[in-house]
This record gives C-alpha cells, sequence and structure tokens, in this order.
C-alpha cells in the first residue's frame, strides 16, 4: 500500500510496511455480511476544501470500497469504521461536510452491491502508526469479531 501525502503543493508518495494477517485478502477484511478493501491512503495536511485544522493535526483520507456479499439489503454506517493511531482512539470518521465521495453517514448495499468512497479523519501530525478496526454488533447487542488493518506511515 502506498500513502499518499501531500505537502506544500507537492505530493509525496510513501510506501508502508502492510500488516496482513491474511495474505489472501492485501489490504481488505471479509466479515460474513461483507468485504472491505482499503484502496488508498492520504494523508491529506491540514486543510480540505475551507476546512482546517488545528496545529499538530492533519487530515487522514481512507478511500474504500465496501461491498455486501448477503443475499439481503445491508444497512452501513460510516462510524462502523474506526481509526487508532499510535494508541490513541479509536475515534470515528469525520461527519460528511461535502467532499466529494465522502461516505454519507448511513447507506444501504443492495445484494452483491458495491460502494467506493472515503472516511475522512483528523490525526496527529507526528502520527506513525495508524490502524483502522471494524466490529461486529449483532441484533441481540452482542459483540462479534474485530477486524483490524494496520499500517506504519512513516
Amino acid at each position: 500500500m502506498e500513502i499518499l501525502q501531500h505537502e506544500h503543493n507537492r505530493n509525496n508518495i510513501l510506501l508502508t510496511n502492510d500488516y496482513c494477517p491474511n495474505q489472501a485478502m492485501i489490504n481488505e477484511f471479509q466479515t460474513i455480511f461483507f468485504t472491505c478493501k482499503l484502496t488508498q491512503i492520504e494523508l491529506a495536511g491540514k486543510e480540505i476544501d475551507d476546512f482546517i485544522v488545528d496545529d499538530g493535526a492533519q487530515f487522514l483520507i481512507l478511500h474504500l470500497k465496501v461491498t455486501n456479499i448477503t443475499n439481503e439489503i445491508l444497512t452501513m454506517y460510516k462510524d462502523d469504521f474506526m481509526i487508532t493511531f499510535d494508541q490513541d482512539g479509536p475515534y470515528e470518521a469525520e461527519n460528511n461536510f461535502g467532499v466529494r465521495n465522502q461516505f454519507p453517514d448511513e447507506y444501504a448495499l443492495k445484494p452483491q452491491e458495491s460502494k467506493s468512497g472515503k472516511l475522512i479523519f483528523i490525526i496527529s501530525n507526528s502520527a506513525t502508526k495508524i490502524m483502522m478496526t471494524y466490529t461486529e454488533y449483532f441484533d441481540d447487542e452482542s459483540e462479534g469479531k474485530t477486524y483490524k488493518l494496520k499500517y506504519k506511515i512513516k
């Protein structure tokens, strides 16, 4: 996986040491309901459109593709996916503020349908490790497995 870093009107490409618990699914995990593939990571700096973060922080954009693998309509939420950086967190994605292809708060996937989009987080400028997680929660309030994708970013 490469990370696209925006810095002073130019882009740097940083390569990561990917963490891959299943070598058959690089940058991807599969639950009993869907697959999630992380297609790109962007360190977008302090500004996206007209939104600016505080000093010491930066925007992190995760480009995801989520595919429903069931034969039923699947309701998904942007808050299903969390981020941890350098043991801080977990944090939810920022609310939809109009960035092109940003995932809405809630969306539905028809059977076998895929949706690609972006999740935007705010992390520290000094972050060296990030981890995206998804934890299964069932209708009976029980908790299932937690899926993790880990990356070193510096």
